[in-house]
Order: C-alpha cells, then structure tokens, then sequence
C-alpha cells in the first residue's frame, strides 16, 4: 500500500466510526472510546498528508465530508442525549445551521462543488464542538455557549470568505 493513502483511509475509517456512534449513544464508556478514536483520526488525517506531502484536493474534500457526517451524527447525539440544552438555546443552533447550510448551497451554486472551507475559525470551532459531549457529561454547560458563538462567529467568517472569492480556496 502506498503511504500517500493513508490520511484518505484515516477519512474514511471516520466516517465509519462516525455512523457507528449512532448505536453507542446508551453505552457511555465505548461512546467515548469511539469518540475519542474519531477524533485521533480526524487530527492523524491532515498530520499525515502533510507530513507524507500527500495532500491532495480530493483528501481536503474527503475530510470536510468525514466532518458533515460526524457534525450531523453529534446534532443527533446532542438532540437525543442533552435535548433540554439543545432546546434552551435552540435559537442560536439552527440559526448556525442555517448559515452553515446557507454557505454549502452558495457555495455549490457559486463554485459548481460542495464547498467547506477550512479557516482557523473553522478548526477552533471543530475543537469546541469535539469537547462539547465531555463536558456536557461533566454538566459544563456554558461550554454549549461558547461552543455556539464560535460557531456562529466561523459560519459568518465562511460567509464572507465565499462572497468575496471569485474562485473556491478551501484551504
């Protein structure tokens, strides 16, 4: 096998664990033992392509599509397991949604591809919302509110950045 694979396979592998996740919900222990495995790969991945300098635009798609799956599979986990806090501040939440989901079709319709860019607002946010279930289980909850205005704050970012290029640059 050729090493230049492995970031693509580490993508893939998270998508895997990822539906996974959505029968370990009840399981708290191995939940968090999957949880934590998705994220080893998500952080190996990128690593990985630069260090074997295999990064390609396939692999950068295959990772934002590695992150779809396991954001909307963790809003699942989040609506079912933590319903009342998703409920408070269900405001907020969708009105990210809406603009995250807002950016893909402008982006799709801008640039003819599914289009999420990678910013460092974006990977901090990533970081927040990949804690976010460990500290719910620790009743952190203001950590949810810190985690939305990032959010918030990086979908308006990607916005901006969408609007203002005239050619798609995820990266």
């Amino acid at each position: 096998m050729n090493k230049k694979h492995i970031p693509n396979i580490l993508s893939v592998i998270r998508i895997f664990l990822s539906f996974l996740l959505l029968f370990l919900f009840k399981n708290q222990v191995v939940f968090i033992l999957f949880y934590f495995a998705i994220g080893l790969t998500d952080i190996l991945d990128g690593y990985l392509a630069r260090k074997l300098k295999a990064e390609t635009t396939w692999g950068a798609r295959l990772d934002s599509i590695g992150d779809f799956v396991f954001y909307i599979i963790l809003a699942i986990y989040l609506i079912i397991e933590h319903q009342r806090i998703v409920i408070y501040f269900g405001v907020p939440v969708l009105l990210v949604i809406i603009i995250r989901l807002g950016n893909i079709i402008i982006g799709f319709v801008k640039y003819k591809r599914l289009t999420m860019i990678h910013t460092i607002a974006n990977k901090v946010t990533g970081v927040f919302v990949f804690l976010l279930p460990f500290m719910l289980i620790l009743e952190l909850n203001v950590f949810f509110i810190i985690t939305v205005c990032m959010a918030l704050l990086s979908s308006i970012e990607e916005t901006a950045i969408i609007f203002r290029s005239p050619k798609e640059n995820i990266n």
